[in-house]
């Protein structure tokens, strides 16, 4: 049977209802390029089907808004997540996952950034096994066991 996935609306929600209690948990170190390696991470889990439809799309976005505090403006996060596709375009998905991994490891933040990756990826429907896959691959590159990452993973997925 199916893993029942979050509804985007229902996700937004939650995430909206427990932004402040997860912003204070993503308080680090060189937090803006943990911020944008951790949306790149979570932009390739959504891509993991092939594509990344507009409703996924527009519901990173509001996402990202909601985590950032109005750090980012919908603009900037459209941009941003524009510049990530180019990247998986240009480069390729899996090495994009491994360069991102790898990114998150020399900030120090392979947990923070994971985790900010998952609550982005399951804003878009949940997390299915495909995401959950290139959230691995992202979390390996970043030196985290495949536990970790299956309990960060899991952390952002019982956010009520």
């Amino acid at each position: 049977m199916a893993k029942k996935q979050a509804e985007p609306k229902s996700a937004l929600a939650d995430l909206e209802a427990q932004a402040g209690a997860i912003r204070r948990e993503l308080q680090v170190p060189k937090q803006s390029e943990v911020f944008r390696a951790a949306v790149e991470a979570g932009y390739l889990a959504s891509l993991a089907d092939g594509e990344v439809d507009e409703t996924e799309l527009s519901t990173m976005v509001r996402a990202v808004e909601i985590l950032s505090e109005g750090a980012v403006v919908e603009w900037e996060a459209e941009t941003l997540l524009e510049e990530c596709a180019e990247r998986a375009r240009v480069e390729g998905a899996e090495a994009r996952a491994v360069a991102v991994g790898t990114e998150l490891a020399a900030l120090g933040q392979a947990q923070a950034g994971l985790y900010f990756a998952a609550l982005v990826a399951r804003s878009s429907n949940g997390v299915d096994k495909k995401e959950a896959e290139v959230l691995k691959a992202v979390g390996t590159a970043a030196g985290l066991s495949a536990d970790a990452v299956r309990d960060i993973v899991r952390k952002a997925g019982v956010l009520s």
